[in-house]
């Protein structure tokens, strides 16, 4: 499976959700909602800074996790962000090869 760093901020109404004593919900229905497409979140953060939420996320493609972002931006919780792809050892071996394969 593919591996996603996830980085968005949140809107109003989610940290008022938070302040409001609903902390743990927004994780546990970002996952739960990861699952409906197939993969999960394997860790997440809250960061104070450029974005407010820090995910890594597995899903089966990048197709699965464009669908995964768009529908977790769909619900209201979440606006601007960034994903970005990442790539296991292997991964990049294999990359390196197939680059040094056209000379």
């Amino acid at each position: 499976m593919a591996q996603y760093l996830w980085q968005t901020s949140l809107t109003s109404s989610a940290w008022e959700g938070q302040v409001s004593g609903n902390t743990a919900a927004l994780l546990k229905v970002g996952d739960a909602d990861a699952a409906h497409f197939g993969g999960s979140v394997l860790h997440a953060w809250v960061a104070f800074g450029e974005y407010d939420l820090i995910a890594v996320v597995e899903m089966p493609d990048n197709e699965s996790m464009a669908a995964y972002v768009l529908a977790m931006t769909a619900k209201g919780h979440y606006a601007a962000g960034k994903t970005t792809i990442l790539l296991s050892g292997d991964e990049t071996d294999r990359a390196l090869q197939r680059a040094a394969s056209l000379g």
